[in-house]
């Protein structure tokens, strides 16, 4: 801050990180290695936040599930008892002290000097402890400890069954923890526990802040609007507040208190609006808020790094059933993006620089929203630092995934807690714009036979979804819009999947049909559609120890959650790929293919929907293991082919390989505030890249449009003998629209030829000329030991015949592979003959 009135604050309530703990084995429900034991109970220096397997990991004593994928062998630490321990000093000074844990997962006791003083329950709200008086010299001892939570599920489950997903044999809806921590059709089984966020000791000599609640609004001009409440002592007179950004403070006002709280509704003059990404900028501020006492001293003090905007949920009766608009400064957002799960199995690894890759390469993609799934957490103060940073919309659901859950008074009670907590803590960003009660229980009471285990009117979540998350949102959060689930119909009597209106997943695609299947589908908000492909090749070698030798290699096997995810995989490359792949480098070519093809026609086909659909969002971003799996990032951050399918299909102006009206045509879609002037070609080819037509494009795509281009005169299925591909450039964008499928084409062996390759600093080009239509060139950097963090910046290029492109490798080895090697990792679509002909 640069007020120079806040420089100063009296250090009446001070606060400091608790870090340094021990943790201890305190007894076992299965086999602890044996030469661990006396280690264990002997206690290991730790550091909070952290989790027991996060520890054991640092110290050798066991192996990392995220690198390995090897579940069973770190099982047995989820079987045992562990105690956290760590020292408070006393100073004799009278402060009052308190004890603040921010995470703890998730059963446990916590003892002060060896009493007990709490119970925790609940992974997802924060625990106040109270140390008493600090009236003599000395030290207080905290505990905290964890128990295993399987049992403890397992009997509530025989006492009070409550039905979940068919495929989830453990039943976490017993708890309030992370579900993915119980395994996913994506991830392992860890049952993690531990202090997973900070822990913090504050001491009072006063009053304090007890809660700072901001919500920044944008209504003509930026608003700070908040409620400020007051805990202690009647000395506090005051509050200050000043925002501050740019090297200058903005605003400054000292208010009085009333009655321990104080509404605030002040003005921030100069202050600019933020808006996502792609429409403006993202101006954040500082601001502060310093408690004063009767004296004017101040003698507490928060900070919040704010963002001014408005944000709205549209949803109105039209000719397609009813929209589901978000707009953000009275301008829709087509919502292009990602679903995001937690990106390790131990949350608290998670470090800023891994949220900024993540979330920057969903942004270089194109996405400009990313959701937060229901079985992870409400996300970290640091992926929302990024996501606020570079305009990407956050929508975050609550901590409900695929299941029934109990709705009594005391669940009630800690899902307020909950929701309060998240208020609290990320409610005054501006990345975020949605609420979300729960992911797929709404769906799941009326198709997955719940009913029949609970009766049609048994207890199943809904008070929670329709009554105690929007109460409290309704008191702290008012502004922000909330939807009860995704999938989501707004009229209670239509299904929840009802693709005229809320939200819609579509998984019929994967389980059963094919992704050409997309082609048929419509939504007002696709919020959740995928296919599944490898993770990339470092990672599977890494993980299983050799390269796979076919996609039937058994080490592979435990890599693959999904039950039926081995034959959907397969039945899609035989569905798709005419020269089926006998050994593994062909296979995971093959299925990285397909998955990136899939994507292309999914996100393709709902933003083809312009003005019927508002949003899609792939089913993932991310994962938290090398599995096989719908993400586009392993978990080492490594791109799959399907990351570059999606920077085509999200970009703001992309030619998307598909159209709603029944022609050959393509859509240009500009998600910009501005028109944009298209200048360019169609053309009609046939197999071997030869033309039956072509025609020019001149036009406008208005801002926030999109336009439709079509062969002239020529009718889908129309007179064309031969017709393969429809190919569109307009200003150094490509787009391709395959008219016939995979299968009946005649896969003609495909030609290129290797013409240079230059080397500079940690890169290297390869520059290819194509002597026959290529579909689909990558060149997999990956498959080389030394190029495995490498990075391609272009893959799954579409050349005619006598075009040429050049492939850039980024990487600290890239200019030292030999050019014969560089050649070898040239692959297609289809069989593709390669020469090396410098000149």
């Amino acid at each position: 801050m640069t007020a120079p009135s806040t420089a100063g604050v009296a250090r009446a309530v001070e606060r400091r990180q608790l870090t340094t703990w021990t943790l201890h084995l305190v007894s076992a429900d299965s086999d602890v290695p044996q030469a661990l034991a006396p280690v264990l109970r002997a206690g290991l220096e730790t550091t909070v936040p952290g989790s027991v397997l996060g520890t054991l990991i640092a110290a050798g004593l066991a192996s990392d599930v995220t690198v390995d994928g090897r579940e069973e062998d770190v099982a047995w630490a989820s079987g045992c008892s562990w105690a956290y321990r760590a020292t408070v000093p006393k100073t004799g000074d009278g402060a009052r002290v308190r004890v603040v844990l921010e995470g703890v997962d998730t059963l446990g006791v916590v003892r002060v000097d060896g009493r007990d003083v709490a119970q925790t329950d609940d992974m997802f709200h924060r625990w106040v402890v109270d140390l008493g008086v600090d009236d003599a010299p000395g030290a207080w001892s905290v505990e905290v400890q964890v128990d295993p939570v399987l049992p403890a599920i397992r009997a509530a489950q025989r006492a009070h069954p409550l039905p979940r997903a068919e495929m989830y044999e453990i039943p976490y809806n017993q708890v309030r923890k992370m579900a993915c921590s119980f395994g996913w059709d994506w991830g392992p089984t860890t049952a993690t526990a531990g202090l997973w966020r900070a822990a913090q000791v504050e001491r009072a000599h006063s009053a304090g802040l007890a809660r700072v609640l901001l919500a920044p609004t944008w209504d003509g001009g930026a608003v700070l609007r908040g409620t400020v409440v007051v805990e202690g002592d009647a000395r506090a007179a005051s509050v200050r507040v000043a925002a501050a950004g740019g090297g200058r403070t903005l605003v400054e006002v000292e208010v009085p208190v009333e009655a321990s709280a104080r509404e605030l509704d002040l003005p921030v003059p100069g202050a600019e609006r933020w808006d996502v990404a792609g429409r403006g900028s993202q101006p954040l501020y500082d601001v502060e808020i310093v408690l004063l006492a009767a004296d004017g001293s101040g003698v507490d003090r928060v900070t919040r790094r704010v963002g001014f905007r408005r944000v709205e949920l549209v949803q109105e009766p039209d000719a397609g059933g009813r929209s589901f608009e978000l707009r953000v400064n009275g301008a829709r957002v087509w919502a292009r993006g990602f679903n995001w799960v937690p990106p390790d199995v131990l949350p608290e690894r998670v470090t800023r620089e891994r949220a900024r890759l993540l979330v920057g390469e969903a942004a270089a993609a194109g996405a400009n929203l990313l959701r937060v799934w229901g079985g992870g957490v409400v996300e970290s103060d640091d992926f929302f630092d990024v996501c606020d940073e570079l305009g990407v919309l956050v929508w975050q659901d609550f901590g409900f995934a695929c299941a029934a859950y109990a709705e009594d008074d005391d669940q009630a009670a800690r899902v307020r807690r909950e929701v309060e907590d998240a208020v609290v803590r990320v409610g005054h960003r501006p990345s975020l714009a949605l609420w979300c009660g729960n992911n797929e229980n709404l769906w799941g009471w009326r198709d997955w036979g719940w009913q029949d285990v609970l009766g049609p009117d048994g207890a199943w979540g809904a008070r929670l979804y329709y009554d105690v998350i929007p109460g409290v949102l309704s008191s702290l959060d008012p502004a922000r819009p909330y939807v009860p689930g995704s999938p989501f119909s707004p009229d209670t009597h239509a299904h929840p999947n009802d693709p005229t209106q809320g939200l819609t997943h579509h998984w019929d695609t994967w389980n059963r049909l094919d992704y050409t299947a997309f082609d048929d589908k419509s939504s007002r908000f696709a919020s959740e559609f995928g296919w599944q492909a490898p993770a990339s090749w470092p990672t599977l070698v890494r993980a299983i120890g050799h390269e796979p030798r076919s996609g039937d290699d058994p080490d592979l096997r435990r890599l693959q959650k999904h039950p039926d995810g081995r034959a959907a995989l397969a039945r899609a490359v035989a569905d798709h790929v005419p020269h089926l792949p006998t050994d593994g480098r062909g296979w995971y070519l093959a299925t990285q293919l397909v998955q990136a093809r899939a994507l292309r026609a999914a996100v393709g086909r709902f933003r083809s929907l312009h003005d019927l659909c508002s949003g899609a969002l792939w089913w993932q971003l991310d994962d938290c293991w090398p599995a096989q799996s719908w993400a586009v990032l392993d978990v080492a951050g490594r791109r799959k082919l399907a990351w570059y399918a999606a920077a085509e299909v999200m970009a703001p102006r992309a030619v998307i390989p598909t159209a709603a009206a029944d022609t050959w045509g393509l859509t240009l879609v500009n998600d910009l505030p501005q028109d944009w002037e298209v200048a360019g070609t169609l053309r009609v080819l046939d197999e071997a890249g030869g033309a039956l037509h072509e025609q020019r494009i001149d036009s406008v795509v208005p801002a926030d449009d999109h336009l439709v281009v079509a062969p002239a005169g020529v009718p889908r299925g129309g007179s064309l003998r031969g017709a393969a591909v429809v190919v569109v450039d307009v200003d150094a964008v490509r787009g391709a629209r395959w008219i016939r499928p995979d299968l009946e084409l005649t896969h003609l062996r495909a030609s290129l030829s290797v013409v240079e390759v230059s080397r500079g600093p940690d890169r290297v080009q390869v520059t290819v000329a194509a002597r026959s239509l290529v579909r689909d060139l990558v060149l997999l950097a990956e498959l080389a030991p030394q190029l495995s963090d490498a990075r391609v910046d272009g893959q799954l290029r579409l050349l005619l015949p006598g075009e040429r492109t050049t492939f850039t490798i980024h990487g600290s080895a890239a200019d030292a592979v030999a050019d014969a090697d560089l050649v070898g990792l040239l692959a297609a679509g289809g069989e593709l003959d390669v020469t090396w002909e410098p000149g």
